[in-house]
């Protein structure tokens, strides 16, 4: 579990009341007497059962594993780190800082934003949270960042504060305003990337007779409370080549969903694939102020 909770403020509240949680050796305490244990390495789980739609939602350990040799092999490297450069943009000046991503996955994002604020003398006051409901995801995620602070639980019932966040990201992940709204600070940013229209087209070739090409999302552009501020467009070529690569950039995506096992069994038979990243980041500030619908109670 993160080593600077002196340092950072409360961030989580309790799933069953929404009073704050304190951390003390290994577990979550919050006044109403509710317990939970820090997991051996090193995060905690919030979603409660009532809340799964489930017995193991989210990605699956296979999937996880997939996931985590495709970014370990750096195809995604330049996309994220462009991602962390364009977030970092948006922290305060002065810390403590918190920065929460919703959809974390294996955590590669926040791993790369560490590195980010390592270099610029800014990470030993900001907290990086990631949240997932993928318990295979968040175990991965701790086990490689254990500075951070990673969480099981769902976008849509974050365990979080009221007006605690600093910068929201939501990558390729669901986006869930009134969640949103409730836990960034007015005056925060919420950072939402997605794919543009070239996006991985070449493997939407593979997948279908007639791919056509996406259409970018707005996500929050009309959205009480929240005013765009910038933009960030990433394109970069991705060549793969070996392996099971494209297999596993399939895992990567929504498409996996949506082809028959006979689509993915071809796919990986594929020696290599020529294509493209092109991802559409955008940035809303959070402009409401804190009402009585923003209080913790709200969060549940």
């Amino acid at each position: 579990m993160n080593g600077r909770t002196g340092v950072i403020p409360a961030l989580l509240v309790c799933p069953l009341c929404t009073e704050p949680l304190e951390v003390s050796a290994d577990r979550f305490t919050c006044a109403s007497g509710h317990l939970f244990d820090v997991a051996r390495e090193g995060y905690v789980n919030l979603l409660l059962p009532q809340h799964r739609r489930s017995n193991d939602p989210g990605y699956s350990k296979g999937m996880i594993a997939g996931r985590r040799d495709f970014f370990d092999a750096g195809h995604y490297e330049p996309l994220a780190d462009e991602v962390g450069r364009f977030l970092s943009e948006y922290l305060p000046a002065t810390g403590p800082r918190v920065v929460v991503d919703a959809g974390c996955g294996e955590g590669y994002y926040l791993r790369r934003l560490r590195r980010l604020l390592t270099s610029t003398g800014r990470e030993a006051d900001t907290l990086l949270c990631g949240i997932d409901i993928s318990k295979h995801g968040i175990r991965v995620a701790a086990r490689r960042d254990p500075e951070g602070l990673y969480v099981v639980a769902g976008t849509h019932r974050m365990p979080v504060l009221a007006s605690s966040v600093d910068v929201l990201l939501t990558h390729f992940s669901p986006v869930a305003p009134d969640n949103f709204r409730r836990v960034v600070k007015p005056g925060g940013v919420v950072l939402v990337g997605g794919p543009a229209e070239g996006h991985l087209y070449a493997l939407k070739e593979e997948l279908y007779e007639t791919p056509v090409q996406h259409e970018p999302a707005d996500p929050l552009a009309d959205t009480e409370g929240f005013e765009p501020i910038g933009a960030r467009s990433i394109r970069y070529p991705l060549r793969l080549r070996g392996g099971d690569a494209v297999a596993k950039l399939l895992l990567m995506t929504p498409f996996y969903w949506a082809v028959g096992e006979e689509t993915r069994a071809r796919i990986a038979q594929l020696g290599g694939l020529d294509t493209e990243v092109d991802v559409q980041v955008r940035a809303y500030r959070r402009t409401t102020p804190d009402t009585p619908e923003d209080e913790v109670g709200r969060s549940r």
